[in-house]
């Protein structure tokens, strides 16, 4: 049993289309057929007043029915990029937030250092003044600050 047996991968075996896709597949193919369908019929209205309603119908038919296999296989094809762009974005999404989540880690680390080296600065000054005055100094050293990685 392959892979694509499961439930929900079945597919039609005309153009393989998965079935739960068929819909899409559908409404992409008919959204193709009205355009261009429009299309051919603007281009072909003016040679209509000349050749005449039947021959005007004939023409435009043949014209559609020679794109309809070039509609059916962009459809299939923009239906799987659609579904290959749904399974990467998710993907491609956790990445980058696994990357910005990394970076800020690094930024707040390093933020967290500075001010760490602020502080311990600042009460090494003051020891040395007490120390050049001749008082005693009992404060405590910085504690270090919660890190907050969870």
């Amino acid at each position: 049993m392959a892979d694509d047996d499961g439930p929900g991968n079945e597919r039609e075996d005309i153009l393989s289309i998965l079935r739960e896709l068929r819909p899409f597949y559908f409404w992409i193919l008919i959204a193709q057929i009205a355009l261009w369908g429009t299309f051919i019929v603007l281009a072909e209205r003016d040679n209509c007043t000349i050749a005449g309603f039947s021959n005007c119908v004939v023409n435009i038919g043949l014209k559609i029915s020679g794109l309809v296999p070039l509609w059916l296989l962009t459809s299939v094809v923009l239906v799987d990029i659609g579904r290959f762009l749904m399974v990467l974005l998710p993907d491609l999404r956790g990445r980058i937030r696994a990357r910005a989540r990394a970076e800020g880690k690094a930024e707040g680390k390093a933020e967290g250092e500075v001010r760490m080296h602020d502080k311990w600065s600042k009460w090494n000054a003051r020891r040395i003044e007490a120390e050049r005055r001749g008082e005693p100094f009992d404060e405590p050293p910085p504690e270090p600050e919660d890190s907050g990685d969870r």
